[in-house]
């Protein structure tokens, strides 16, 4: 991929960022949801039913943090190192994305229902 085209991307997942964690972080409020503090947002049966509901945008914050911030480390990785290494670095961060991703992924679509969910 081209400089500018990752560049380009790095900008575009800034942008969703934004977007999705300001969404993250709001259903988090606690009148917002129905409850009366925040621990009460943190509660297995609203987690479930949050990614049960939303798991697909949870999936897409997941891949845009981890593809801003791999993409970010490998270009100050290339800076340091004049980019002598940008095969091994690269190869490193396609590897731990992929391993992060694997990981997000699984939490999402291998969450069960709490103890004593309908």
């Amino acid at each position: 991929m081209a400089a500018s085209t990752r560049s380009l991307v790095q900008y575009i997942t800034g942008i969703i960022l934004v977007f999705l964690l300001t969404w993250h972080l709001l259903v988090r409020v606690p009148w917002l949801r129905g409850v009366d503090t925040f621990r009460d947002t943190l509660s297995p049966e609203l987690v479930y039913r949050e990614i049960d509901g939303y798991g697909i945008l949870l999936l897409i914050f997941a891949y845009a943090v981890l593809y801003h911030g791999f993409n970010g480390l490998r270009n100050v990785l290339l800076e340091w190192t004049s980019g002598r290494y940008e095969k091994p670095i690269t190869a490193i961060i396609i590897v731990l994305f992929l391993v992060f991703a694997g990981l997000a992924t699984y939490t999402v679509v291998g969450t069960s229902p709490p103890p004593g969910s309908p």
